[in-house]
């Protein structure tokens, strides 16, 4: 589907539109918006799920997160070769300003390139990714709350990462508080990372296979891992009962 920016929005666990924990030190961040004003939540027209197993789509409680950014990023700095030898994605880290991480930027980008390069990772599928400072093929960007929510939609109110041509959006929000359907805040981490990444490298989303089976990265995993409930939200499951157990990486 297309988005508000009339590009094909690719979301871990919303498509209608478009290991280390970090604390914040949200003292520092600015509370202006650069791109517009902040979106408004909308009421969907789809009907309200049952939760399965207690999952739910909404933000989790946790830490504090940053609300609002300058819509400008810096680039985390650092470089590193290829696990493999063949052709490699050379990519970016980069951190919207208005995001300040109370032990710096590097954990984050530390946490990026282990699931990129990971042998469980889209390695394991022939891809191969470098890091770089500057001209990079693909850049991942985390992006705080408003910023990710103009970008990637917000039609459904629920933060929500996206893929937009070479640039994979990661909501702060999620990467600080994960979903319900993950008890490990690093697996989500590695999810999110894996399931938009993977929408760059041309892979769509994909339902349940099998009841008890473990979800593909490209299912909705941010949302449920309950077919169930995602043709009730995106429609882009079968109602068909079957529930997966989260799994962060390609199979």
């Amino acid at each position: 589907m297309t988005g508000r920016l009339a590009v094909v929005h690719y979301v871990a666990g919303l498509s209608l539109a478009a290991a280390t924990v970090l604390a914040l030190d949200t003292r520092a961040v600015p509370m202006r918006v650069t791109a517009g004003r902040p979106p408004t939540v909308t009421t969907s027209s789809h009907p309200a799920p049952q939760p399965v197993r207690g999952f739910g789509a909404d933000l989790p409680p946790g830490a504090p997160f940053p609300a609002q950014g300058t819509g400008r990023w810096r680039v985390v700095p650092g470089t590193a070769k290829p696990a493999g030898t063949g052709p490699a994605f050379a990519y970016s880290v980069e951190v919207e300003e208005g995001i300040t991480l109370r032990e710096g930027d590097q954990p984050f980008a530390a946490q990026v390139h282990h699931t990129l390069v990971h042998p469980l990772g889209w390695k394991r599928r022939g891809f191969e990714f470098r890091r770089v400072d500057s001209a990079p093929t693909l850049r991942i960007r985390l992006a705080t709350q408003s910023t990710a929510r103009e970008l990637c939609g917000f039609d459904l109110p629920f933060d929500t990462s996206c893929r937009i041509g070479d640039t994979v959006y990661l909501s702060a929000p999620r990467w600080i508080r994960g979903a319900h359907t993950y008890d490990s805040l690093t697996a989500y981490r590695t999810y999110v990372v894996n399931h938009e990444v993977g929408h760059f490298l041309g892979y769509g989303h994909e339902p349940c296979p099998e009841h008890g089976a473990p979800a593909p990265v490209m299912m909705q995993q941010t949302l449920s891992t309950a077919n169930d409930e995602l043709a009730a939200l995106s429609g882009e499951a079968p109602a068909d009962g079957k529930t997966c157990r989260p799994d962060p990486w390609p199979r």
